[in-house]
């Protein structure tokens, strides 16, 4: 008698299974890199911020960082910094220059197991 039940139950749970594990479609992570300020000058604070997103969904647990050094010192060591989760998939960090120049700044950021960067410049007056 308990095979018989048995047999039609494991194909009852075996076809609900099957039917309900659809993955779901992977939409790979874009971010979107913005400053504070056009100009830039010495000692003046300037805020780094990348906006992460998947379709229309935020990506709110990114590990994000950037990375930035005086184009002229470029053999040199790169300042890297962690950003700030400030919410809605965005992330800041602060920084404040004291030699003027040409610059360049990386953003990393790991968002659903991808890792995006994209390399950016901006000048730095008095």
């Amino acid at each position: 008698m308990v095979k018989k039940l048995a047999t039609p139950f494991l194909f009852l749970v075996i076809l609900l299974v099957g039917c309900s594990s659809s993955e779901d479609e992977f939409i790979f992570p874009e971010a979107a890199f913005t400053m504070s300020s056009d100009v830039v000058k010495v000692n003046e604070p300037l805020t780094f911020e990348v906006k992460i997103t998947a379709g229309e969904k935020e990506v709110k647990d990114a590990d994000v960082s950037f990375e930035y050094w005086l184009d002229e010192k470029a053999d040199e060591q790169h300042t890297t910094m962690p950003a700030e989760n400030v919410g809605d998939g965005t992330y800041t960090g602060e920084i404040s220059l004291s030699e003027p120049g040409i610059y360049s700044v990386y953003f990393h950021a790991d968002a659903l197991d991808m890792h995006l960067m994209d390399k950016y410049q901006f000048t730095v007056t008095e």
